[in-house]
């Protein structure tokens, strides 16, 4: 087929859509950062492991979100990566144990974009049982000034 005085092969680019007398498709907007994480839940596993989950809505057609967890003992310091998740769960094996609470900042990234953190804290005490309790306090999001 020729076009424009040159011959064209079918699968020459937008070609395809020449020959099937249709308009190309725009193209894509880009897909916005990662959702904020929220609703953040804790549970203290027999192992002392602490199983973390929480939800985060990201834009349609994102894909390849991972979320990266950070931890820091104490009301006070500086947060150390303790690893990553491509679901919106992560099991903590390493909180030290007689600590009275963590906080965990999460940050949803993909390849070309990093959402909101967001940080939880969560506490240590005991019922009336004697038993170890986690409960959850959830931190607003951390905005970028």
């Amino acid at each position: 087929m020729e076009r424009g005085g040159k011959r064209w092969d079918a699968t020459d680019g937008d070609n395809v859509y020449f020959l099937a007398q249709i308009p190309p498709p725009a193209t894509p907007s880009p897909v916005p950062a990662p959702g904020t994480p929220s609703d953040f839940a804790a549970t203290l596993n027999p192992d002392g492991s602490l199983g973390l989950k929480w939800k985060c809505a990201n834009p349609p057609r994102s894909t390849g979100t991972i979320y990266q967890i950070s931890r820091r003992t104490g009301a006070a310091g500086a947060f150390v990566s303790v690893g990553g998740s491509g679901a919106r769960t992560f099991v903590d094996a390493g909180v030290p144990s007689g600590v009275a609470s963590v906080t965990y900042q999460i940050v949803a990234v993909r390849s070309t974009a990093i959402g909101v953190a967001a940080q939880f804290t969560v506490n240590f005490g005991t019922d009336t049982g004697g038993t170890t309790t986690a409960s959850v306090v959830e931190s607003a999001p951390k905005l970028a000034a």
